[in-house]
């Protein structure tokens, strides 16, 4: 651990949960200070850490509200978690003209029961290497962990932490009467789309078990592609496609051009996904455009593990299932430049070429990414219990404290996926 007495941490909005709260607690018992903005009636309900400061201005005063905050608190590190939200980008931005480091937290690459901590930001804008060179040469110490999931989530809690995101914004809207919320779909479309998709969860289990068993029996040979959610920042920010549908139109278009004849392309829906007649839908018509009507299937059920290992190959746009997939030896190819885009992995060449050239992933590279994850941007825990909540928070400080992020703050170099995520058109405002 480094000495902590000189770190300011700032910290903004964090996820639907205690996290933070209970991150700066730990961080403070650490040595550091901490600073804390809520920027509306969630972020209030979430804190039990003494006071924090209110931003209930217009959001086009944030850039300037938070300069202040930096020169007058001596700032040296912003916590956030998602980075491609809109107070965030502006925040990354900030900090960069002001040397502050930045620090963000997601949900693990890991799943279920791993937080991703990372210096700079997420997905493209990681620092994790990404030649094949510098990952094996990584010096990772030896350690003790588990295989197996130590803090099991909650269905259950994930709903309550939605419905309290409501609830406490409109309790608190009179202190925080510019908030700009983050989520593109009004709260009670989402709803009723999960209550829906509940509702129906039985049959649409029944439905994916058909079309899997006709596949099996059938012995077509095929690929998978793993969707992700149309409002996911990964498809909104992290990509150059409009929405999830526009991804699936060129998908199936290279597939009808490129594909070898006679085989399929089975798209697996998302577990949160509950716009199941908008997939449908533009499933269909793509592949009545592009004359595979006949060769594209859409399932709403069974594991990566169980679509993707009899599979020719996974495609994906940059979900973390690719990460899965490898695991269980499939050739994985990501559109989009991603934490596990790495030689030895993925496919590397263009990924309209994966169709005839998927080769299978190096289970020593593997090996070595995954230890290297662990050791590096991953804490073992979990927002949806109170133990692993406790184990995510006391990680995550020790990781912001520890010596690997005070190299990465007097490096200060361009993220390694910047390059092909430029090529492939996306781009971000403070590295261009």
């Amino acid at each position: 651990m480094t000495s902590a007495n000189n770190r300011c941490i700032l910290l903004l909005q964090g996820p639907l949960s205690k996290y933070y709260s209970r991150t700066a607690h730990h961080l403070e018992r650490l040595g550091a200070r901490t600073l804390k903005v809520h920027f509306c009636g969630s972020d209030v309900h979430d804190w039990e850490h003494g006071s924090a400061i209110y931003f209930s201005e217009k959001p086009e005063n944030w850039a300037l509200f938070l300069e202040t905050l930096i020169v007058s608190h001596g700032v040296t590190d912003i916590l956030l978690h998602g980075d491609r939200r809109e107070y965030h980008k502006v925040a990354i931005g900030v900090a960069k003209a002001f040397d502050v480091t930045i620090i963000a937290t997601e949900l693990g690459y890991l799943r279920p029961d791993w937080m991703t901590v990372e210096y700079g930001g997420c997905s493209a804008l990681s620092h994790f290497p990404q030649s094949r060179q510098e990952l094996m040469a990584l010096e990772i110490p030896t350690a003790s962990d588990e295989a197996s999931v130590l803090y099991h989530g909650s269905y259950a809690q994930i709903v309550l932490q939605e419905l309290g995101f409501t609830v406490f914004n409109k309790v608190h809207a009179h202190s925080f009467p510019h908030y700009k919320n983050h989520r593109t779909e009004p709260r009670t479309q989402v709803y009723a789309g999960w209550l829906t998709a509940r509702l129906l969860a039985k049959r649409r289990k029944r439905e994916a078990a058909k079309i899997w068993e006709q596949l099996k029996h059938s012995g077509a040979s095929y690929y998978l592609f793993a969707l992700q959610l149309n409002g996911d920042f990964q498809i909104r920010d992290h990509s150059p496609f409009a929405s999830i549908y526009e991804a699936i139109e060129k998908v199936i278009a290279s597939f009808a051009t490129n594909a070898p004849a006679g085989t399929l392309l089975l798209f697996k829906s998302h577990p949160l996904e509950y716009r199941f007649k908008d997939l449908m839908r533009a499933i269909s018509q793509a592949s009545r455009k592009h004359g595979v009507e006949e060769c594209t299937k859409l399932i709403h059920g069974q594991s990566i593990k169980e679509l993707a290992e009899p599979s020719l190959g996974m495609l994906t746009i940059n979900s973390s299932a690719g990460i899965e997939a490898l695991e269980h030896g499939v050739p994985t190819c990501c559109v989009l430049p991603t934490i596990y885009d790495i030689e030895g992995l993925t496919h590397q060449g263009d990924w309209e070429d994966f169709w005839k050239t998927a080769i299978t992933p190096d289970p020593i590279v593997f090996r070595k990414f995954i230890k290297a994850l662990k050791a590096t941007i991953q804490v073992r825990g979990t927002l949806y219990n109170t133990e692993g909540l406790e184990a995510a928070a006391k990680g995550t400080a020790e990781k912001i404290l520890s010596s690997a992020y005070d190299v990465q703050r007097q490096n200060r170099l361009e993220p390694p996926r910047m390059e092909k995520a430029r090529k492939m058109g996306v781009t971000y405002d403070y590295f261009m």
